[in-house]
């Protein structure tokens, strides 16, 4: 029996992401999970948030944000939550054990504003993205404009 505890938070640092998410909002062409069933059209700009070896955010401009340029077929630029840069057995904790992508559009309106302009307002004073992921499946998204240890 597996046992899940309760919230499980994941710390961003918001200037990396902000490069990512402008990178997404500045793409003309964006990629959205095959088998979804019910993908949006047009496929909104979007921050990709996965998890395997690590859990992270990547952009899902097409084409591709490249960790490095002069490598066409190397990774993607990423930004990994502060502590799971590496393996995490996450399989007790409310993100779960299966690996996973979530699209999270940067353009949707959420009471009158959108993830976009949260990062845009929070990213230039050091702020940091909080992904409050819950034992009942569902996760949350907070900021905060504290300055960031987390940037390097």
């Amino acid at each position: 029996m597996s046992v899940r505890m309760g919230k499980f938070e994941l710390f961003f640092p918001l200037r990396q992401v902000s490069v990512i998410a402008e990178h997404a909002m500045a793409a003309t062409e964006h990629s959205w999970p095959d088998f979804d069933s019910d993908k949006p059209d047009p496929i909104p700009p979007a921050l990709v948030w996965a998890k395997d070896q690590g859990t992270y955010l990547l952009s899902n401009g097409v084409p591709r944000m490249l960790a490095d340029p002069d490598k066409p077929g190397g990774s993607s630029q990423v930004v990994y939550a502060a502590g799971y840069e590496q393996y995490f057995d996450f399989s007790y904790t409310a993100v779960g054990g299966d690996d996973f992508t979530e699209y999270i559009s940067l353009t949707e309106d959420h009471d009158g504003t959108t993830l976009i302009d949260m990062i845009r307002h929070h990213a230039p004073l050091g702020g940091i993205l909080i992904v409050s992921v819950f034992p009942d499946g569902f996760y949350g998204i907070e900021f905060s404009s504290n300055a960031s240890p987390l940037d390097g």
